[in-house]
Protein backbone atom coordinates (compact mmCIF):
# COMPACT_ATOMS: atom_id res chain seq x y z
CA UNK A 1 0.00 0.00 0.00
CA UNK A 2 1.30 3.51 -0.86
CA UNK A 3 0.61 6.70 1.37
CA UNK A 4 0.18 9.57 0.33
CA UNK A 5 2.93 12.27 1.39
CA UNK A 6 1.46 14.68 3.72
CA UNK A 7 2.33 18.08 3.28
CA UNK A 8 4.48 20.38 5.65
CA UNK A 9 2.28 22.49 6.72
CA UNK A 10 -1.73 21.81 7.41
CA UNK A 11 -4.52 24.26 7.15
CA UNK A 12 -7.54 24.04 9.27
CA UNK A 13 -10.57 26.30 9.40
CA UNK A 14 -11.01 28.50 12.54
CA UNK A 15 -14.35 29.42 14.68
CA UNK A 16 -14.25 33.14 12.64
CA UNK A 17 -13.84 31.65 9.62
CA UNK A 18 -9.74 31.98 8.66
CA UNK A 19 -7.56 29.02 8.61
CA UNK A 20 -4.54 28.39 10.04
CA UNK A 21 -1.38 26.84 9.85
CA UNK A 22 -0.03 24.38 12.15
CA UNK A 23 3.42 22.68 11.89
CA UNK A 24 3.69 19.44 11.91
CA UNK A 25 5.51 17.38 14.71
CA UNK A 26 8.95 16.77 12.31
CA UNK A 27 9.69 20.16 11.85
CA UNK A 28 9.86 21.45 15.80
CA UNK A 29 11.87 18.84 15.97
CA UNK A 30 14.49 19.59 13.65
CA UNK A 31 14.00 23.35 14.72
CA UNK A 32 15.02 22.02 18.53
CA UNK A 33 18.14 20.25 17.17
CA UNK A 34 19.85 23.41 15.48
CA UNK A 35 19.61 25.03 18.72
CA UNK A 36 20.55 22.26 21.20
CA UNK A 37 24.23 23.12 20.81
CA UNK A 38 26.43 24.77 23.63
CA UNK A 39 26.67 28.74 23.51
CA UNK A 40 30.45 30.14 24.68
CA UNK A 41 29.59 31.22 27.79
CA UNK A 42 28.53 27.28 28.50
CA UNK A 43 31.80 26.00 27.13
CA UNK A 44 34.20 28.71 28.89
CA UNK A 45 32.01 27.98 32.42
CA UNK A 46 33.09 23.88 31.60
CA UNK A 47 36.44 24.36 30.97
CA UNK A 48 37.17 26.75 34.08
CA UNK A 49 35.62 24.07 36.07
CA UNK A 50 37.73 21.09 34.25
CA UNK A 51 40.88 23.33 35.10
CA UNK A 52 40.05 24.05 38.76
CA UNK A 53 39.08 19.67 39.23
CA UNK A 54 42.20 18.78 37.43
CA UNK A 55 44.50 21.53 40.14
CA UNK A 56 42.56 19.79 43.12
CA UNK A 57 44.00 16.51 41.52
CA UNK A 58 46.79 17.57 40.61
CA UNK A 59 47.53 19.07 44.01
CA UNK A 60 46.56 15.99 45.92
CA UNK A 61 48.41 13.72 43.41
CA UNK A 62 51.59 15.71 44.23
CA UNK A 63 51.04 15.98 48.06
CA UNK A 64 50.83 12.05 48.20
CA UNK A 65 54.08 11.67 46.30
CA UNK A 66 55.85 14.08 48.84
CA UNK A 67 54.58 12.38 51.40
CA UNK A 68 55.74 8.57 50.15
CA UNK A 69 59.21 9.95 49.05
CA UNK A 70 59.54 11.47 52.50
CA UNK A 71 58.27 8.52 54.41
CA UNK A 72 60.89 6.35 51.70
CA UNK A 73 63.37 8.58 53.10
CA UNK A 74 62.66 8.26 56.87
CA UNK A 75 62.52 4.52 56.56
CA UNK A 76 65.95 4.23 54.83
CA UNK A 77 67.65 6.84 57.46
CA UNK A 78 65.81 5.02 60.36
CA UNK A 79 67.56 2.07 58.93
CA UNK A 80 71.07 3.31 58.35
CA UNK A 81 71.46 5.08 62.16
CA UNK A 82 70.64 2.19 63.58
CA UNK A 83 72.90 -0.08 61.74
CA UNK A 84 75.61 2.36 62.23
CA UNK A 85 74.83 2.26 66.00
CA UNK A 86 75.04 -1.44 65.97
CA UNK A 87 78.39 -1.67 64.12
CA UNK A 88 79.72 0.83 66.36
CA UNK A 89 78.48 -1.06 69.29
CA UNK A 90 79.66 -4.75 68.04
CA UNK A 91 83.34 -3.21 67.75
CA UNK A 92 83.55 -1.87 70.58
CA UNK A 93 82.41 -4.79 72.57
CA UNK A 94 85.08 -6.62 70.83
CA UNK A 95 88.10 -4.12 72.34
CA UNK A 96 91.46 -4.43 73.63
CA UNK A 97 93.68 -2.20 75.36
CA UNK A 98 97.41 -2.83 76.29
CA UNK A 99 99.56 -1.39 79.19
CA UNK A 100 102.61 -2.69 77.84
CA UNK A 101 106.07 -1.38 77.93
CA UNK A 102 107.09 2.07 76.19
CA UNK A 103 109.51 1.68 73.03
CA UNK A 104 109.86 5.36 72.29
CA UNK A 105 112.55 8.63 73.80
CA UNK A 106 109.92 10.72 75.41
CA UNK A 107 108.74 7.68 77.76
CA UNK A 108 105.33 8.20 76.79
CA UNK A 109 103.19 5.54 74.67
CA UNK A 110 100.57 6.80 72.59
CA UNK A 111 97.00 6.34 73.55
CA UNK A 112 95.01 2.88 73.23
CA UNK A 113 91.71 4.29 73.01
CA UNK A 114 90.67 7.85 71.31
CA UNK A 115 87.40 9.85 71.35
CA UNK A 116 86.96 12.91 69.57
CA UNK A 117 83.49 14.73 68.60
CA UNK A 118 84.14 17.08 65.73
CA UNK A 119 83.82 20.58 66.67
CA UNK A 120 80.64 22.39 65.76
CA UNK A 121 82.90 25.44 64.08
CA UNK A 122 85.26 23.30 61.39
CA UNK A 123 86.26 23.32 58.14
CA UNK A 124 84.23 20.85 55.85
CA UNK A 125 87.71 19.84 54.19
CA UNK A 126 88.89 18.85 58.12
CA UNK A 127 88.82 15.45 58.49
CA UNK A 128 88.76 14.02 62.39
CA UNK A 129 88.91 10.27 63.47
CA UNK A 130 86.21 10.05 66.06
CA UNK A 131 87.23 6.34 67.42
CA UNK A 132 90.85 4.71 67.06
CA UNK A 133 91.32 1.50 68.64
CA UNK A 134 91.82 -2.14 68.42
CA UNK A 135 89.03 -5.29 68.53
CA UNK A 136 90.06 -8.93 68.21
CA UNK A 137 90.63 -9.76 64.30
CA UNK A 138 87.56 -10.92 62.15
CA UNK A 139 88.17 -13.00 59.42
CA UNK A 140 86.41 -10.71 57.30
CA UNK A 141 89.12 -8.12 57.21
CA UNK A 142 90.76 -7.13 53.91
CA UNK A 143 94.16 -8.04 54.28
CA UNK A 144 96.80 -6.70 51.89
CA UNK A 145 99.32 -6.08 53.86
CA UNK A 146 102.96 -6.81 51.84
CA UNK A 147 105.16 -6.78 55.38
CA UNK A 148 107.06 -9.91 56.80
CA UNK A 149 105.75 -9.58 59.89
CA UNK A 150 103.60 -12.43 60.98
CA UNK A 151 99.65 -10.65 61.79
CA UNK A 152 98.34 -10.16 65.11
CA UNK A 153 95.04 -11.28 66.15
CA UNK A 154 94.33 -8.11 66.17
CA UNK A 155 92.52 -5.12 63.96
CA UNK A 156 92.99 -1.79 64.04
CA UNK A 157 89.61 0.02 63.67
CA UNK A 158 88.82 4.10 62.86
CA UNK A 159 85.75 6.08 62.26
CA UNK A 160 86.79 9.32 60.56
CA UNK A 161 84.64 12.19 59.66
CA UNK A 162 85.09 13.82 56.72
CA UNK A 163 82.52 16.45 54.90
CA UNK A 164 79.79 15.64 57.09
CA UNK A 165 80.44 12.06 56.04
CA UNK A 166 81.07 9.09 58.82
CA UNK A 167 83.22 6.58 57.43
CA UNK A 168 84.95 2.88 58.86
CA UNK A 169 88.05 1.70 58.20
CA UNK A 170 89.76 -1.89 59.79
CA UNK A 171 93.19 -2.52 59.02
CA UNK A 172 94.59 -5.73 59.94
CA UNK A 173 97.56 -5.48 62.74
CA UNK A 174 101.17 -6.71 62.27
CA UNK A 175 104.35 -6.90 64.26
CA UNK A 176 107.87 -8.51 65.37
CA UNK A 177 107.88 -10.92 68.27
CA UNK A 178 110.95 -10.37 69.08
CA UNK A 179 110.64 -7.13 70.94
CA UNK A 180 107.79 -5.12 72.52
CA UNK A 181 105.45 -2.88 70.55
CA UNK A 182 102.87 -1.06 72.57
CA UNK A 183 99.50 -1.40 70.91
CA UNK A 184 98.98 2.22 70.63
CA UNK A 185 102.11 2.62 68.88
CA UNK A 186 100.67 -0.09 66.31
CA UNK A 187 97.50 1.74 66.20
CA UNK A 188 99.39 5.77 65.13
CA UNK A 189 101.87 3.89 62.38
CA UNK A 190 98.53 3.59 60.54
CA UNK A 191 97.16 6.91 61.04
CA UNK A 192 98.97 8.30 58.08
CA UNK A 193 96.77 5.77 55.76
CA UNK A 194 93.53 7.10 56.89
CA UNK A 195 93.92 10.36 57.20
CA UNK A 196 94.41 10.32 53.34
CA UNK A 197 92.03 12.77 51.95
CA UNK A 198 92.58 11.44 48.82
CA UNK A 199 91.24 8.04 49.73
CA UNK A 200 88.02 9.56 51.76
CA UNK A 201 87.06 11.42 48.68
CA UNK A 202 87.14 8.15 46.48
CA UNK A 203 85.05 5.88 48.46
CA UNK A 204 82.41 9.69 48.42
CA UNK A 205 82.79 9.61 44.17
CA UNK A 206 82.00 6.00 44.26
CA UNK A 207 79.05 5.92 46.81
CA UNK A 208 77.50 8.69 44.34
CA UNK A 209 78.47 7.30 40.89
CA UNK A 210 78.51 3.12 41.06
CA UNK A 211 80.80 2.67 38.08
CA UNK A 212 83.82 0.79 39.51
CA UNK A 213 86.62 2.93 40.76
CA UNK A 214 89.31 2.47 42.61
CA UNK A 215 89.43 2.15 46.39
CA UNK A 216 91.99 1.76 49.44
CA UNK A 217 93.75 -1.29 49.92
CA UNK A 218 92.44 -2.25 53.19
CA UNK A 219 88.68 -2.57 54.31
CA UNK A 220 86.90 0.88 54.43
CA UNK A 221 82.99 1.81 54.53
CA UNK A 222 81.32 4.52 53.79
CA UNK A 223 78.51 4.34 56.50
CA UNK A 224 76.37 7.68 55.96
CA UNK A 225 76.33 11.41 54.35
CA UNK A 226 74.96 14.42 55.96
CA UNK A 227 75.39 13.28 59.36
CA UNK A 228 76.37 14.53 62.74
CA UNK A 229 78.46 13.13 65.16
CA UNK A 230 77.99 13.51 69.25
CA UNK A 231 80.37 11.10 71.50
CA UNK A 232 80.19 11.48 75.34
CA UNK A 233 81.94 8.93 77.72
CA UNK A 234 81.98 8.63 81.16
CA UNK A 235 85.41 7.25 82.32
CA UNK A 236 87.38 7.99 86.71
CA UNK A 237 89.95 11.25 86.01
CA UNK A 238 93.30 9.04 86.76
CA UNK A 239 92.56 6.81 83.87
CA UNK A 240 92.10 9.92 81.37
CA UNK A 241 95.53 11.40 80.04
CA UNK A 242 95.82 15.37 80.23
CA UNK A 243 95.02 15.89 76.55
CA UNK A 244 91.35 14.65 77.29
CA UNK A 245 88.63 17.28 77.46
CA UNK A 246 86.14 17.56 79.83
CA UNK A 247 82.58 18.88 79.06
CA UNK A 248 80.97 17.78 82.29
CA UNK A 249 83.00 17.76 85.13
CA UNK A 250 82.72 14.94 88.24
CA UNK A 251 80.01 15.65 90.61
CA UNK A 252 79.20 15.54 93.94
CA UNK A 253 75.79 13.52 95.06
CA UNK A 254 73.57 13.63 98.07
CA UNK A 255 74.88 9.94 99.44
CA UNK A 256 79.00 11.55 98.75
CA UNK A 257 79.70 9.58 96.23
CA UNK A 258 81.37 11.19 93.47
CA UNK A 259 80.54 10.21 89.96
CA UNK A 260 83.05 10.21 87.30
CA UNK A 261 83.50 13.17 84.71
CA UNK A 262 82.40 13.02 80.98
CA UNK A 263 84.66 13.68 78.09
CA UNK A 264 83.86 14.95 74.39
CA UNK A 265 87.32 14.08 73.60
CA UNK A 266 89.36 11.58 75.13
CA UNK A 267 92.26 9.51 75.13
CA UNK A 268 92.98 6.72 77.63
CA UNK A 269 94.82 3.19 77.60
CA UNK A 270 91.95 1.59 79.15
CA UNK A 271 88.00 0.87 78.75
CA UNK A 272 85.64 3.76 79.79
CA UNK A 273 82.43 2.43 82.11
CA UNK A 274 80.08 3.87 78.88
CA UNK A 275 80.22 5.34 75.86
CA UNK A 276 76.98 8.03 74.74
CA UNK A 277 76.87 7.79 70.68
CA UNK A 278 74.48 10.02 69.15
CA UNK A 279 73.74 10.24 65.73
CA UNK A 280 71.51 13.13 63.46
CA UNK A 281 71.19 11.78 59.88
CA UNK A 282 69.38 14.40 57.17
CA UNK A 283 67.59 13.89 54.11
CA UNK A 284 69.15 15.90 51.15
CA UNK A 285 66.23 18.20 51.44
CA UNK A 286 66.60 18.81 55.49
CA UNK A 287 70.48 19.36 54.88
CA UNK A 288 69.66 21.93 51.98
CA UNK A 289 67.07 23.53 54.81
CA UNK A 290 69.19 23.54 57.47
CA UNK A 291 72.79 25.16 55.42
CA UNK A 292 69.97 27.86 54.03
CA UNK A 293 68.93 28.68 58.26
CA UNK A 294 72.97 27.87 58.92
CA UNK A 295 73.32 31.88 59.65
CA UNK A 296 70.06 32.77 60.81
CA UNK A 297 69.71 32.59 65.06
CA UNK A 298 65.90 33.36 65.35
CA UNK A 299 63.82 31.73 67.47
CA UNK A 300 61.71 30.51 64.50
CA UNK A 301 64.55 29.48 63.12
CA UNK A 302 66.31 27.46 65.89
CA UNK A 303 63.04 25.87 66.17
CA UNK A 304 62.89 24.61 63.22
CA UNK A 305 66.45 22.96 62.60
CA UNK A 306 65.34 20.73 65.90
CA UNK A 307 62.64 19.40 63.46
CA UNK A 308 65.07 18.35 61.07
CA UNK A 309 66.91 15.18 60.20
CA UNK A 310 66.09 12.15 62.37
CA UNK A 311 68.36 11.51 65.55
CA UNK A 312 69.60 8.17 66.52
CA UNK A 313 71.08 7.68 70.07
CA UNK A 314 72.79 4.52 72.30
CA UNK A 315 74.53 4.06 75.62
CA UNK A 316 77.09 1.44 74.99
CA UNK A 317 78.45 0.10 78.43
CA UNK A 318 81.39 -2.28 79.20
CA UNK A 319 80.18 -4.45 82.34
CA UNK A 320 82.92 -7.06 81.79
CA UNK A 321 86.02 -4.56 81.51
CA UNK A 322 85.89 -2.65 84.13
CA UNK A 323 81.97 -1.83 84.30
CA UNK A 324 81.55 1.42 86.77
CA UNK A 325 84.40 1.22 88.88
CA UNK A 326 83.78 3.07 92.14
CA UNK A 327 86.73 5.10 93.71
Amino acid sequence: MIFPRLPKNIQRPTSNGQRSTSELPNSSFRRHRLRSGMTMIELVAALALFIIIFGVLLTIMNTATNLWSSSRSQSREQGSGQRILALIDNDLRQIATDSGSVSNDTGISSPTLIIKTPPPVRSEDDLFIVLQFARHASANTLDNDISEMPRLSLDAVYYTFYKNTLFRHVIPLSASFDGTTPLGELLDDQRSRIESKAAHDQLIAAARNPTPSTSPDWTCTLLAERIELDLLASLPEPYARPSSQQRIPASQTEGGLRLPPEYDQLETDTVPDRLDVSLCLYSAEDWSTLDRLMDDTSKASELKKRHLGQLFSKRITFPTRGGLRLP
